[in-house]
């Protein structure tokens, strides 16, 4: 370089340059641009959870009964698993696209993924309004999921690659703050969409249908309409963003990596210095970089700790979103109050992923994540005591209480997440465990609704006990709090190249490819037992065996976990520790 910090033949790493850099313009250019990205990707999950109940009664009039104990309208219990597989269809599409859209980000760059996965799931999302059906509707659900999947772990990797160091946790968090922002414009454009009385566009939404609680239009449709809007925001991506340095560096493009920091100073620093390839450190590959590389011993402690944690975080989260407004009408509030109880949950979240990550660059990841299970077991059994007909405000106070300790765990989980990998495996790690994860949302909405529906669940009147459901988040938190304590390593305080150097593997003999067969079999039968029975054979819920069945398929991940990363905890963290 001709002159400045890294002048006269100094070397120097991506990331040293960045955190020289500061926040600059460009900071705020990327963290607009993912925030974007990450605001439709909320709505677009968040839209079904919002009118999940004027869809399921397109679908299936004959869904709802008279509520004997309050005289409302309530779901009928024999469609709780129905009704949950409304918001699976887009989860299992999340799962897909998140598997192969990590691959392939860390193979065509973040820029070219993002762009690809915003523009597909606008395009996927605007048949979902013309559904006549609901194999039609579910299975446009699925395919935009694809794009909604791949789009998340390309943001989280992005904030990791562009952010300063010392600022990466409080961006990387904040960050998942736009997508719960997305949830929250779900129920605030949503609901008074879909429960308005009259059509809003004609023929469109006019098609009156008659269920046990009267007649509806199918104002839900505009909602979807609503959700196409990122195909124009995907033509804004591919003008607007840039390719990370950090992504050039480690495929071989040293030139181009040190036109790109060039480039970040030039338009926000104002000044122009020469970044010689030459000069440039990038830390070694690992040997292996692929999906089967997450388990080897080199990194299947890292594994452990993200997938277990976030696959509890999704849960929790996708469950208790799929279920909260049905959760309000069975205790007596209408279907309008209790999507407000929902919206009111969301906006909590948005507040816990604003400052979580100012605790977590300050405490600490490990500390940080540990202490919010035990908020979240607080706050749950606060709810399961306190939820009540006839006193709305109360019940405001305990949403806002549960989602900001629920969403502050999960969102606790991210920065974990692209800090837990080198850069050429990073976004493959990042994506593989989100997607994974959302096997523990895709299968919540259906097991949740299984065990409400289930003889143990049940009041005397034949409804369903909410406050005994909730009570069995218990469990998935306090596994939480245990793989937080075994599992989590400190990565707080380093800088992205520190960490790559770290963890590249030290044996190329180690693939891991053992190992992730075998975690591919255990997510097939937690797919079998959580997802696929419940929606196949005829009175699952009902059955004595379901439960034990599908605690099964929902613990076997744990256990795989606890057997694989157990011996190799203390020699990886020798590693980070050295």
């Amino acid at each position: 370089m001709s002159e400045g910090k890294f002048a006269g033949g100094k070397e120097f790493t991506v990331s040293e340059v960045i955190d020289s850099f500061g926040i600059t313009g460009h900071t705020w250019l990327m963290f607009a641009l993912l925030g974007l990205a990450n605001i439709f990707d909320g709505y677009d999950f968040m839209v079904i959870n919002v009118t999940n109940s004027y869809v399921a009664a397109t679908f299936w009039p004959d869904a709802f009964q008279l509520n004997p104990e309050t005289g409302k309208m309530a779901l009928q219990a024999s469609y709780s698993a129905l009704m949950g597989s409304l918001t699976t269809w887009g989860l299992l599409g999340m799962v897909l696209g998140g598997a192969t859209g990590g691959i392939l980000s860390d193979k065509i760059g973040r820029k070219k993924m993002l762009t690809i996965a915003v523009l597909f799931y606008g395009v996927f999302t605007l048949p979902q309004a013309f559904a006549n059906d609901v194999f039609f509707f579910a299975a446009f659900r699925l395919i935009a999921g694809f794009g909604v999947g791949s789009c998340i772990p390309v943001v989280t990797t992005c904030f990791s690659e562009t952010i300063p160091s010392q600022h990466r946790g409080v961006f990387v968090t904040f960050g998942m703050a736009f997508m719960v922002a997305g949830w929250v414009l779900a129920g605030l454009i949503g609901n008074p969409i879909a429960s308005n009385p009259n059509s809003i566009m004609g023929d469109f939404t006019g098609g009156t249908i008659t269920t046990a609680a009267g007649t509806f239009v199918q104002n839900w449709r505009l909602c979807y309409l609503i959700g196409a809007l990122p195909i124009v925001y995907g033509i804004v991506l591919f003008f607007a963003m840039h390719e990370t340095p950090h992504w050039f560096a480690n495929n071989g493009q040293k030139d181009k990596a040190c036109e790109a920091l060039a480039g970040i100073e030039q338009r926000t620093k104002h000044t122009q210095h020469e970044y010689d390839p030459a000069l440039l450190i990038v830390p070694p590959k690992p040997a292996k970089s692929g999906p089967a590389a997450l388990f080897s011993k080199r990194y299947i402690v890292a594994t452990a700790a993200i997938w277990t944690t976030y696959f509890v975080g999704q849960f929790c989260v996708y469950g208790m979103n799929a279920w909260i407004p049905t959760w309000f009408v069975g205790v007596g509030y209408t279907a309008q109050q209790s999507t407000d109880l929902q919206t009111w949950n969301n906006f909590a979240a948005i507040l816990s992923n604003i400052s979580v990550g100012f605790v977590s660059d300050k405490i600490g990841r490990k500390k940080n994540l540990a202490g919010s299970w035990i908020a979240c077991i607080v706050a749950i059994i606060l709810c399961s005591v306190f939820v009540a007909p006839n006193n709305l405000v109360l019940c405001i106070i305990l949403m806002l209480l549960f989602g900001f300790c629920l969403n502050y765990a999960i969102t606790a989980v991210q920065p974990l997440m692209p800090e837990s990998y080198p850069t050429a495996m990073r976004n493959t790690g990042v994506a593989w465990c989100q997607a994974f994860a959302r096997f523990g949302g895709s299968g919540s909405s259906i097991v949740l609704g299984a065990i409400a529906a289930n003889a143990a669940f049940q009041t005397a009147a034949g409804t369903t006990n909410w406050s005994m459901v909730v009570l069995v988040l218990i469990i998935p938190f306090a596994l939480g709090f245990i793989c937080t304590m075994m599992f989590v390593i400190e990565t707080g305080g380093k800088t992205m190249d520190q960490l790559a150097a770290e963890q590249t593997s030290e044996d190329a003999s180690d693939t891991g490819v053992v190992q992730f067969i075998i975690m591919m079999c255990i997510a097939a039968l937690l797919a079998v037992l959580c997802i696929v029975c419940p929606l196949v054979v005829q009175g699952w819920s009902k059955s004595a065996m379901a439960l034990p069945l599908m605690a099964i398929g929902m613990l076997a991940p744990f256990v795989y976990f606890f057997i694989f990363a157990t011996p190799h905890i203390k020699k990886t963290r020798a590693l980070y520790n050295s």
